[in-house]
């Protein structure tokens, strides 16, 4: 199985491609494609317990995916331990290498175009996260931060679907964590299999991790253009909610006033004093 997963599991290609992928995020511009990671609980041989133990002493490997709006997987990478932190190994899968040996152009092929995930992955140019919490946040902030958790719920949802569909992602009973990392990525490679040839599964089957803090920034360079990137994000998204609720306002108001004038215009005019 483990050689279908360029078949089914693959990055854009064409810029239709890349467009209908952004098509499908509706509340964060030029985003394809939303990445998170979860844990599949696994046996692990005695001594690799100080690798794979978490702080509920229990032993797992990192699941570390990127979808689409659609739940499909655009990237898996699997292996790294579960008290490895995301940022860590995200920055270790072969994407990120990558990107930081040929340039992001080789996946962000337009400047504009992004990943969307949480506060506990780095923020680049080609991948957005939420403005931290540990501040005082302005309503512009707010508002980014909300446009990118509602489009970048899909991953979790797609983390529920495959654990819903592959129950044995629970818990994968093997002392061999080289097993463990093809059981979940055959899991992934079917989870595309069913969405591809219309199986789809219920949608209220859902896994939602509590956010983790924010990364500590080792590339501040890289840092501060993310950053410049998102406040102009930011700020262009408020400019434009701002200008439909005030054209919002302005219909209402409009449409108030016609009905008024209708109403009037149906009523004698000496009944009116």
């Amino acid at each position: 199985m483990l050689y279908l997963k360029k078949k089914y599991i693959f990055w854009p290609k064409t810029e239709d491609e890349y467009r209908a992928i952004k098509d499908g995020f509706k509340g964060y511009p030029n985003v394809i494609g939303a990445v998170d990671g979860t844990h599949i609980k696994l046996k692990v041989p005695a001594n690799q317990h100080d690798s794979y133990i978490d702080r509920h002493q229990t032993y797992s490997i990192n699941l570390m995916g990127i979808c689409n709006a659609e739940t499909l997987f655009t990237y898996v990478f699997v292996g790294y331990p579960r008290s490895a932190h995301d940022s860590r190994v995200f920055s270790n899968s072969a994407l990120v290498r990558h990107i930081e040996t040929y340039g992001k152009h080789i996946y962000f092929p337009n400047e504009e175009d992004h990943l969307i995930g949480d506060s506990a992955f780095p923020l680049r140019t080609w991948l957005m996260t939420p403005f931290s919490r540990r501040n005082n946040l302005t309503r512009r902030e707010r508002h980014h931060n909300w446009c990118s958790s509602s489009d970048r719920v899909c991953i979790e949802h797609t983390f529920g679907i495959l654990k819903g569909r592959w129950a044995r992602l629970q818990y994968i009973n093997t002392y061999s964590v080289r097993k463990a990392i093809e059981i979940a990525t055959v899991a992934c490679i079917l989870h595309n299999f069913c969405y591809l040839n219309g199986d789809e599964w219920p949608a209220e089957e859902v896994e939602i991790r509590p956010e983790e803090d924010h990364v500590e920034e080792n590339d501040r360079e890289a840092f501060r253009r993310g950053e410049h990137k998102r406040n102009d994000i930011a700020r262009n998204n408020f400019l434009v909610i701002n200008r439909l609720q005030k054209i919002k306002r302005y219909t209402d108001k409009f449409i108030s006033g016609a009905e008024e004038d209708r109403r009037l215009a149906a009523v004698p005019p000496w009944t009116l004093a």
